[in-house]
């Protein structure tokens, strides 16, 4: 998710047409034509920007802005914060990404405590925004900064569109956490994240919870938590196994291929099954590991297994299937053994290398 485009959707306010008797009146006929107003320039600069009349946009967008940033009235503050956001995107269609980044930080700055619905998911977009801009930079430490301030902000919103930003930078921070080595910090925001979404019926949000399961039973392997890790991993299985989307299916195969490696690497008895195969099968990747655990742990030395199961996954590769493998539990495990059963692990895990190097 790169940017989401968040249209104002306005309705003229009717003007009195008795001329106002008193300040009070004419303070609020003040108001009601400098709402209209500012609800006239929004639709311009929204037209101009849907014709691909982007310089026209940002100009009316900006004058907008000049006018009303400093107004009390409420809902020409929604107003000006559409604007304001909208004027980002425009900038970030001219590829002037410092402006971009400016108005962001103005609407931050301007509007981070308001409790206006409205006005809270504009700010909620623009701090994700910004975040996923210091990701691309490369920066880390003002990713997570942001991350973070916007977990703070927003953990106990009710705002559906707030909670789908709130999601990512939960699942953003799970992951930045974890490559700072920052298990037990990768762990806690993983399980509010899981806690607070389990039951959505969103699947978009549904794809971000089974990933979030999956590296929540990493995280606990690397604490040694090695019961949590395979119960994240079996409640990923019992939620999803039944999902008929895609990405989901891959994330419920992973899991099953990763339990069973935990399994085996731990001296449990692997949960190779029937149900557990026709999961693994719904993906290519989850696919090719269930079939080389199996080949890994038969009793028996099978290079004839090991050489056709090679060959029916020549085109595979770890790369390609975005999956970030790593080999040292595998390896420590490995290490462990005595021959001439090491000797055969060795030779297995070998084999699967070769597909990490493609």
């Amino acid at each position: 998710m790169r940017t989401i485009f968040i249209s104002l959707l306005v309705t003229a306010s009717a003007l009195v047409s008795s001329v106002p008797q008193t300040a009070k009146e004419l303070n609020i006929f003040q108001e009601k034509i400098a709402l209209q107003n500012a609800e006239n320039m929004f639709i311009d600069a929204l037209n101009f920007y849907y014709a691909n009349e982007t310089d026209k946009a940002i100009n009316i967008y900006s004058k907008l802005i000049d006018e009303f940033e400093n107004s009390t009235n409420q809902e020409i503050d929604v107003i000006t914060a559409h604007a304001m956001f909208n004027l980002a995107l425009a900038y970030n269609k001219k590829n002037n990404a410092k402006a971009e980044r400016d108005l962001y930080r103005r609407i931050i700055l301007k509007f981070i405590n308001s409790n206006d619905t409205d006005i809270q998911t504009v700010t909620a977009n623009s701090l994700f925004n910004q975040a996923i801009i210091a990701y691309h930079l490369n920066d880390t430490k003002s990713e997570r900064a942001i991350y973070e301030r916007l977990v703070d902000r927003f953990a106990n919103t009710r705002n559906e569109n707030i909670n789908v930003f709130l999601a990512n930078a939960m699942a953003s921070l799970g992951y930045i956490y974890a490559q700072a080595d920052e298990k037990t910090e990768a762990v806690s925001i993983l399980n509010k994240l899981i806690s607070k979404f389990e039951n959505s019926k969103d699947e978009y949000m549904q794809i971000l919870l089974v990933r979030a399961f999956v590296n929540l039973g990493v995280n606990y392997v690397d604490l040694g938590m090695l019961k949590e890790g395979l119960a994240s991993y079996q409640r990923l299985i019992e939620r999803f196994k039944t999902s008929e989307n895609a990405d989901i299916l891959q994330s419920v195969g992973a899991a099953v291929t990763n339990k069973i490696e935990l399994e085996i690497c731990s001296g449990l008895k692997p949960s190779f099954s029937d149900e557990n195969e026709a999961i693994a099968n719904k993906s290519r990747y989850s696919q090719f590991m269930y079939e080389f655990l199996q080949i890994l742990y038969s009793n028996e030395r099978r290079p004839d297994k090991l050489s056709a199961w090679a060959d029916k996954y020549s085109d595979f590769s770890f790369k390609n299937s975005n999956a970030n493998f790593n080999f040292s539990d595998l390896d420590r495990w490995m290490e462990k053994l005595k021959n001439p059963e090491k000797k055969w692990a060795k030779e297995c895990i070998d084999a699967l290398k070769k597909f990490a190097d493609k």
